[in-house]
């Protein structure tokens, strides 16, 4: 069963954490764990921060598929600490604070939610949650905050080790980007490049530091455009990244680095395709499932050989041949996923199923969910009975080499100055497939798992196909 795998999958971070603890930053708890917020004799409250996916339909109808429940997001966090089992005496609880991805204002609420009325010991969130958000938990209400995607430098210095993420971060997702698209040559030395950016902090640092390494080896910055994604108006957001066009055309752009979201660029999106702009897309995944199995499924389908430069990994090979295997960390974290789900998970699926000519692909399993919680439990484990944060964070800090799903070529790391669990990042581009592709002599959809559009990963000429962070 997986309680057992578990422990020893995460065996590497549990050996790992046996060195000394940090220091206790100021004003670091120092009392004994039965004043610790959210740590009680018999229970560990952890928050989880989901989209509120009832409300959801109950707003716009059913929208999406039924399987899609707010209580089945909170359900894969749940199960993870169920099969993973009581830490030193006491049982993981998990409960839920709820976001509505249409409505900006209700990111606070969830954040009230998790540190004031539940006053949860630390919270957790897999995807979408907004960056600039998390401050509200991990600065103004001083709760840790384990956080599934990406963060931005300013975040990180002000939460301290309140925040930890598996993704990387922003500013460094910029530069990686334009330094692998140049080792692979994925953009010509005669280019000139536009780059689509937000005043949206995440994103902002990612076009900055895209520009500075653009221009920092060689390459023209024509123009640089950053849209007001605060403003929280889709319809507003979306007729900028329109108007993006006829700028960078103006400015003669034939390479478009875009940090924007998928659902906030489609509007550049159809600009291109029905002005026939001929641009080269290079994604920045700096923004919330953007170089995703999910992601690629919600691209249109014009802006297929769109390249990406990310830690995320998909079931695609870069042979396009076969659905690449899991790793025996992944395996364990399927078969616990398809156990408490009672389905058979399927790689490439989008979350949710997915029916394609009436035949429906079964939604892959949760990998951040299951990453987040194979270091975080061990963390809390080795803390002890007399539990702190400070003591946790310490432990993470110490996992500098532990398994991970989907991501970063199965492994990943903290450190003592590295609150981000990524560690390597690959190139991919967005392979379109749907109904109307025929399944090949692998078996496949162009590479694609499924026929849903998907990231092919590339290898690059170095014959690897992943290359290690550049933090510089």
């Amino acid at each position: 069963m997986f309680r057992k795998p578990f422990r020893a999958l995460a065996g590497l971070a549990v050996v790992s954490l046996l060195a000394g603890a940090l220091a206790l930053p100021a004003g670091a708890a120092t009392h004994s764990a039965a004043s610790v917020q959210g740590v009680t004799s018999s229970e560990i409250d952890i928050t989880a921060i989901v989209s509120d996916l009832d409300g959801l339909r109950a707003k716009f109808g059913n929208v999406f598929s039924a399987k899609l429940t707010t209580g089945n997001l909170l359900k894969r966090w749940q199960s993870l600490a169920d099969a993973y089992g009581p830490i030193n005496g006491r049982k993981v609880v998990v409960k839920g604070a709820v976001w509505d991805p249409t409505d900006n204002t209700t990111f606070d609420k969830a954040c009230t939610q998790a540190t004031q009325d539940q006053k949860a010991f630390l919270v957790v969130q897999g995807n979408g949650y907004r960056p600039s958000s998390i401050g509200c938990v991990t600065v103004d209400n001083k709760t840790p905050f384990f956080f599934g995607e990406s963060v931005y430098p300013a975040l990180q210095q002000a939460s301290g080790d309140n925040l930890f993420s598996l993704g990387v971060p922003s500013d460094l997702s910029g530069l990686n980007t334009v330094s692998v698209a140049k080792e692979q040559n994925l953009i010509p030395t005669t280019a000139k490049i536009g780059i689509l950016s937000a005043n949206e902090p995440g994103v902002k640092a990612a076009g900055d530091a895209a520009e500075a390494e653009a221009k920092k080896v060689g390459y023209t910055v024509a123009s640089k455009i950053e849209v007001n994604s605060l403003s929280a108006d889709p319809t507003i957001i979306n007729r900028e990244t329109a108007a993006s066009v006829a700028t960078f055309k103006a400015a003669g752009v034939d390479t478009v680095i875009s940090a924007v979201n998928f659902t906030q660029a489609k509007g550049y999106y159809t600009e291109v395709a029905n002005t026939n702009a001929g641009f080269k897309t290079i994604l920045v995944d700096a923004a919330s499932s953007m170089c995703t199995i999910y992601g690629a499924s919600q691209i249109p389908a014009s802006m297929a050989g769109s390249n990406c430069v990310t830690t995320w990994d998909t079931r695609s090979v870069p042979a396009k041949n076969a659905v690449k295997k899991d790793n025996a960390f992944e395996a364990e974290c399927r078969k616990q996923f398809d156990t408490t789900f009672a389905e058979t998970s399927q790689p490439g699926a989008p979350a949710g199923d997915k029916t394609v000519n009436g035949v429906n692909y079964t939604e892959d399993f949760a990998p951040n969910e299951c990453t987040i919680m194979s270091v975080l439990l061990p963390a809390i484990k080795k803390a002890g009975k007399s539990l702190t944060w400070a003591k946790v964070a310490a432990n993470l800090k110490k996992t500098t080499k532990a398994p991970a799903a989907y991501m970063s070529d199965g492994t990943g790391g903290f450190g003592p100055k590295k609150n981000y669990f990524a560690t390597s990042v690959h190139s991919a581009v967005l392979v379109g497939a749907d109904g109307t592709t025929a399944k090949d002599a692998s078996g496949l959809y162009g590479g694609c798992p499924i026929p849903v559009q998907c990231f092919v990963p590339l290898v690059g000429a170095g014959s690897s196909e992943w290359v290690p962070i550049k933090t510089k």
